[in-house]
């Protein structure tokens, strides 16, 4: 990527939220679905910043409010009964 430091910075921060999203869905490592879910905050807000960084190091006018796009929270699906796996709930 073509960017000045303060872009590539953020960027490596985006990539480190993101991956440990991953380890913890892979179990990788161990975590509860409150620390996921704050996982995902932090993701969001990274990318927010790395959103405000390029922006500015492109040069583009304008202001972006994150905490709207954050506020608006991780969409779950409904969680699965105890030993039921998708395909048994789901009758398609």
């Amino acid at each position: 990527m073509l960017a000045d430091h303060p872009v590539i910075e953020v960027a490596h921060t985006v990539q480190e939220a993101t991956a440990a999203i991953g380890w913890q869905a892979r179990g990788v490592v161990e975590g509860t679905l409150a620390e996921w879910r704050a996982l995902h905050v932090t993701v969001f807000e990274t990318i927010n910043r790395f959103h405000e960084r390029a922006r500015e190091d492109l040069g583009v006018s304008g202001s972006f409010d994150g905490r709207q796009h954050s506020a608006r929270g991780l969409l779950l699906s409904k969680p699965q009964p105890e030993g039921e796996s998708k395909s048994e709930s789901d009758p398609a």
